[in-house]
């Protein structure tokens, strides 16, 4: 038999490159060595080691290792008594799984890369929900443990640097994804309950056992116990006029002898008033809730309309009757230019100030407490009436201060006050029908 020598030889010569080749390529791979590297790296992140995490990273220094150690700081002093428990409790839920198959690896090209998935409870919707239901710190730890996952899905990049694998995470955009929840967390509030011991009594303020007739606005007050008055109340409250819900009220806070809950139309534009503008007839219950949403207060007060007005007022321009409105001395320009206040006796203002203030002064509690009263503002650059133009209104009622119930006519530019004339004309309601002052204000 004839054995054509060439042939076999060229064919064996094949074989022979074919398997260097592939040597080579298994030579170059480095698959193992990467995944240990990655599982090391891993641990590392997940038990919040900054040094070991620093030792598995490429182009970190001691100040970037410092930095992420004190990125792990749950200092109460600095973050708040709440911050640990949080942090610790969304810690222990953080775990991977490394994608094995995913792995490429070239020791030429030094570079590698694996798929890793995190794992971690979903804080922030949690966080959520825990607030929308009124709960606490206990409540949103307990929830924590007991709650859905989400999954963080990364590529880790490997560079090969000096005959070993580190990890190179450009700007650090995975552990910062990762580790969101450190900064997530100083943002997480929650209030603490009230105690019903700081309360002595609750009443219904300048009513007749709880009952009002012909009013504006009714108010519901806690009054705190002498402990009660030195705590700051964070509270909101809800009106129902005869069993149906009205109004809610923003977050309030409030400290001292009364802790106050309004109702009226100065607080509510939408409140349902009869054609005097007095609160139509009804039973008001009153519901006072801390931030935690525990019940506080809980009381109604009856609201009867007598058909006649408790407050006479009458009109024109300048006919006040001073009995009632205290015109005179009690009556004066107000200004905040030497960052305390003071009463100006002209109504002079100078352009460097900002706001400008008429300020009355209410003597007839009883009636006057919390009379709603309009206002308008006019402006002419020439001090002359005729050419005024209307700049602001508003419809106010009186401030309490200790010394008495004030109103504060204002108008404010931040911007600074132009040079001319401020006319301020106030009257029971936008008609203008019954006036009750007007006065000028200069400013040079």
């Amino acid at each position: 038999m004839k054995v054509d020598f060439k042939k076999l030889t060229a064919s064996t010569l094949s074989v022979a490159m074919l398997a260097s080749l592939a040597g080579c390529a298994m030579l170059d791979k480095d698959d193992d060595a990467v995944l240990a590297v990655v599982e090391d790296y891993a641990e590392a992140v997940k038990k919040f080691k900054a040094g070991d995490i620093a030792e598995l990273s490429s182009n970190v220094d001691d100040e970037w290792t410092e930095s992420l150690e004190a990125y792990f700081s749950t200092d109460a002093d600095l973050y708040g008594e709440d911050y640990g428990p949080i942090i610790e409790a969304i810690e222990s839920t953080l775990s991977y799984e490394i994608d094995e198959e995913s792995v490429e690896s070239s020791k030429k090209d030094g570079e590698a890369s694996v798929d890793i998935t995190w794992s971690i409870v979903d804080y922030a919707t949690i966080y959520d929900d825990v607030i929308a239901d009124g709960g606490d710190l206990d409540a949103y730890l307990a929830a924590l443990a007991d709650g859905d996952s989400k999954e963080i899905s990364q590529t880790i990049n490997l560079v090969y640097d000096d005959e070993e694998w580190l990890v190179e995470d450009k700007n650090n955009k995975n552990l910062e994804e990762v580790y969101a929840f450190f900064e997530d967390a100083l943002e997480y509030q929650f209030a603490a309950a009230i105690s019903t011991d700081l309360i002595d009594y609750v009443e219904w303020y300048y009513s007749d056992n709880g009952v009002y007739t012909d009013v504006y606005t009714i108010e519901l007050d806690i009054i705190p116990t002498t402990e009660g008055q030195e705590v700051e109340w964070e509270f909101y409250y809800e009106y129902y006029l005869d069993g149906q819900l009205v109004f809610t009220s923003d977050a309030c806070t409030d400290s001292g002898y009364w802790i106050e809950s309004y109702y009226g139309s100065s607080y509510d534009p939408a409140a349902m008033t009869d054609d005097n503008g007095y609160l139509i007839a009804g039973s008001y219950e009153c519901i006072v809730y801390d931030m935690a949403g525990n019940v506080l207060a809980d009381d109604v007060c009856t609201v009867e309309n007598g058909g006649a007005s408790t407050v006479v007022i009458p009109g024109g321009s300048g006919d006040v009757d001073e009995s009632v409105w205290n015109n005179g001395t009690d009556q004066y320009w107000y200004s905040y230019s030497d960052g305390t206040g003071y009463a100006m006796g002209e109504g002079d203002y100078s352009t460097s100030e900002s706001v400008i203030e008429y300020t009355v002064q209410v003597y007839d509690e009883a009636s006057l407490a919390y009379f709603p009263v309009y206002y308008e503002v006019y402006y002419s650059e020439s001090g002359d009436l005729d050419d005024a133009e209307f700049v602001y209104s508003a419809t106010i009622t009186p401030s309490e201060y200790s010394n008495g119930y004030f109103y504060e006519f204002q108008y404010v530019d931040n911007a600074g006050l132009d040079a001319g004339s401020y006319f301020f004309v106030g009257a029971t309601d936008a008609t203008g029908s019954c006036m009750l002052f007007n006065a000028e204000a200069t400013v040079s």
